[in-house]
């Protein structure tokens, strides 16, 4: 299975790795394949503090963690994705969050799943008739629904 990992997830795994999440990402996804796109760092280093913060992790351990995250996840640049898939996502996000767009156009253009913990999103694109977005449950039901 194809995941493609957007920000919340990867910030909600920084703050508490042991967490539902971080579980997910860290152990359950190990031999499925995780994809996202070069905004995630942008978006991650703006939200560095609050991260921090959050987390009670000193900059070397929030960088020792956020490396452990990243190379498991296959970075594709936005250049590389059909101009098609940035139509379509445009579309999808343009009244949602348009922040969103390159992390859609990728789910699109790779055919992936775009695992979220924005429930806006979530919501708004099934709305739109986007099925390959989920939530952790959905994620956590598919994963026992392959094993």
């Amino acid at each position: 299975m194809k995941i493609i990992v957007d920000t919340n997830i990867l910030v909600s795994t920084l703050i508490k790795s042991n967490g539902v999440v971080g579980n997910i990402l860290l152990q359950k996804l190990q031999e499925h394949d995780k994809y996202s796109c070069y905004f995630l760092y942008v978006e991650v280093f703006d939200k560095k503090e609050k991260i921090k913060k959050a987390s009670k992790l000193s900059d070397d351990e929030l960088l020792n963690l956020l490396y452990t995250v990243i190379k498991e996840i296959d970075f594709i640049n936005e250049d590389q994705i059909a101009k098609e898939s940035w139509i379509k996502a445009k579309a999808l996000t343009e009244d949602i969050d348009v922040k969103d767009v390159s992390f859609v156009a990728l789910a699109l253009h790779i055919d992936a799943y775009l695992w979220t913990g924005d429930k806006s999103l979530y919501n708004g694109l099934k709305t739109k008739g986007f099925d390959k977005v989920v939530l952790t449950d959905d994620l956590k039901k598919l994963l026992t629904e392959r094993d």
